[in-house]
């Protein structure tokens, strides 16, 4: 499904719920803010793989979640797809793609393929939404990474990406300023996802420490979306609690 029909559009419109997109909505932390969200709100859960997006519909409340089934990389399909959304209250730029690679290893194809997913379609999404979530006065969350400001080894693409969505999010959030929209950046740290444990030939990091629960990330994304009209909660770090052994 590329495009919302008729139905759906009027559904959107009469819903007296506050009205979500989360993107990357198959896995990980995606889905867990779309079942987290929709428990009162309607969520819109975009992600590629239809099957899984069917899922993570049928995890949720019931008739609380439309599955929308794009490729962010592929702009016209992404245009199409929202081009007819009646209302919008809050954007979660969530999807992204993390392989590990090394600086002696990584080819531009590979880097470009991070940054497609990771910079460039959050900000064409945002672009193309931007007028709803100003008429709502809504709030955009963006998903970072504790590695755009403490990067690791092997993971030199996905930290370069993350740093350049940094900037894109504090940017946007100053251009916005004046017009009501909350920009908020949820970092989280380690956290239990698949493309956590990766290999890619790559040494195996997946006993590197303690990791959170993608449900864990998702409440606080709805701590960014629900904090009360008069506060903006620009960045939020979340880390996993070590304890002592």
């Amino acid at each position: 499904m590329t495009s919302l029909s008729p139905e759906t559009r009027t559904a959107i419109a009469a819903s007296t719920e506050p009205v979500v997109l989360v993107t990357g909505a198959s896995s990980g932390i995606g889905a867990a803010t779309v079942i987290d969200l929709a428990a009162d709100h309607l969520v819109i859960a975009v992600a590629r793989n239809a099957e899984r997006l069917e899922q993570v519909v049928a995890a949720s409340r019931p008739g609380a979640v439309i599955a929308v089934a794009v490729d962010l990389t592929d702009f016209a399909a992404v245009a199409e797809a929202v081009a007819d959304l009646p209302r919008l209250d809050a954007l979660v730029n969530n999807a992204a793609v993390m392989f590990r690679t090394s600086g002696a290893t990584l080819t531009p194809e590979q880097f470009r393929d991070m940054l497609d997913l990771n910079v460039v379609a959050p900000a064409n999404l945002t672009r193309l939404l931007l007028p709803l979530l100003t008429t709502a006065r809504g709030t955009i969350v963006f998903t970072g990474s504790g590695a755009s400001r403490n990067p690791v080894p092997h993971h030199i693409a996905y930290a370069s990406s993350k740093y350049a969505l940094q900037g894109y999010t504090d940017s946007l959030r100053l251009e916005l300023a004046g017009d009501g929209v909350r920009v908020t950046t949820v970092a989280p740290g380690p956290t239990a996802t698949v493309g956590a444990y990766r290999m890619d030939g790559l040494p195996d990091d997946s006993a590197a420490g303690d990791r959170l629960d993608p449900a864990t990330v998702a409440r606080s994304i709805r701590h960014a979306i629900d904090a009360p009209a008069d506060t903006q909660l620009t960045e939020l770090w979340v880390r996993p609690r070590v304890e002592r052994r």
